[in-house]
């Protein structure tokens, strides 16, 4: 069987051309099907790229290659060694592999765990292929296991079930990872993502060079207590809240194993602020996605101004805040605008001292734009 030949619709080849490496079904003037790999072409018959091709889907080719090279298992083993090398360096035992777009492979995330392996496809053409990426990855990295957890709601988008399961090897129980000189409890079969804030190390640390002993700490969204850990062990108290009480237990144990204590509590975030009367020298508030779907961009910007309009009367003077965002729907012009918005309807003066993005290992490609999505803005509580 050949290649799926894909043809754009007039103009829309520009994209391709400047990198951006997805094709959209709506831009498409037909489709000549044949296999997964698939070679896109303007509408004057001009070939523009290879990739891989998900029938029926939103989004129907991305992007691997610039050539009509041959996609094959060398392929990618050389693409996802290149990833590899570029995370030389990474001061934990658990970092991002590949970084599906960012790193051209496009609906592959793999993390590794110390000597295992969790990976996700997100995409119907990467699934197809799902099975020379696993031979790949046992040549390259001898897993001690490779566990799947392509458990997210977006693949039905692709004509995908959600799935998660062992692929090699068993995981029993949590996982005891390093990062930073920090260890932590991960949970890979039950825990979000896949298992750990992966993506927040960089923040984590940030974070801790900011306390000072005595320090009180709130940690908002406080998932398995990354935030609350590298506080404690700085001398803060720290205040770790959660809706979920597995993550909570895990942050309990967390602590225990670096030798420090945190408080838990099982709250709702945003009204834990609305009741509580303490103050605190730091907040952190790292809210899970509340949405990734275009059109809901406002949802995301309302729940930032509630959580900085909420969160300043309880900070102390001066006092820091540490907000994120993990949706690519609100820049981060708009996070600085909205955090401005509800410390003007507070009438509390504040400071930016610096934003943070996400770390190496999730790198950004800025030909697209959607790998953007973690950003965090670090606001001082000032006196006039």
């Amino acid at each position: 069987m050949g290649n799926t030949r894909v043809y754009l619709k007039k103009g829309k080849e520009r994209k391709v051309k400047n990198l951006y490496p997805w094709v959209y079904r709506d831009e498409v003037q037909g489709v000549e099907e044949g296999g997964v790999i698939a070679d896109v072409f303007s509408k004057g018959g001009k070939f523009l790229g290879r990739g891989l091709y998900s029938r029926g889907a939103r989004i129907v080719w991305r992007f691997l290659s610039r050539k009509a090279e041959p996609i094959d298992k060398f392929f990618f083993r050389r693409r996802i060694f290149e990833a590899y090398d570029r995370r030389k360096g990474i001061s934990s035992t658990a970092f991002r592999v590949v970084f599906s777009e960012s790193d051209f492979l496009g609906g592959l995330v793999v993390d590794r765990y110390n000597d295992g392996l969790v990976i996700q496809i997100r995409s119907r053409g990467m699934e197809e292929v799902k099975n020379t990426i696993m031979d790949v990855l046992v040549e390259l990295f001898s897993p001690t296991f490779v566990y799947e957890r392509s458990d997210m709601e977006s693949r039905r988008d692709e004509g995908l079930i959600p799935f998660k399961g062992p692929l090699l090897g068993v995981v029993s129980g949590p996982l005891r990872i390093t990062e930073n000189g920090v260890e932590f409890y991960v949970d890979v079969v039950n825990g979000l993502k896949t298992g750990f804030y992966l993506d927040q190390r960089r923040s984590r640390e940030y974070v801790a060079s900011l306390i000072s002993e005595g320090m009180r700490m709130l940690d908002l969204f406080s998932y398995t207590g990354g935030f609350s850990v590298y506080a404690a062990l700085k001398g803060a108290k720290s205040l770790a809240v959660d809706t979920k009480s597995d993550a909570l237990d895990l942050a309990l144990e967390n602590a225990r194993l670096n030798g420090v204590e945190i408080e838990t509590l099982r709250y709702d975030a945003f009204k834990f602020l609305e009741d509580t009367d303490e103050t605190y020298d730091v907040i952190v508030a790292d809210p899970p996605a509340i949405s990734k779907r275009k059109g809901e961009r406002e949802k995301i910007l309302g729940a930032l101004w509630k959580l900085t309009y909420n969160a300043l009367p309880r900070l102390n003077t001066p006092g820091h805040l540490y907000i994120c965002t993990c949706s690519y729907q609100a820049s981060l012009e708009d996070m600085l605008k909205y955090v401005r918005f509800a410390a003007t309807d507070r009438g509390i003066p504040l400071h930016i001292h610096n934003v943070l993005l996400q770390p190496p290992d999730h790198p950004f490609f800025p030909h697209f734009p959607e790998s953007l999505y973690l950003k965090c803005v670090h606001a001082v509580k000032v006196s006039l």
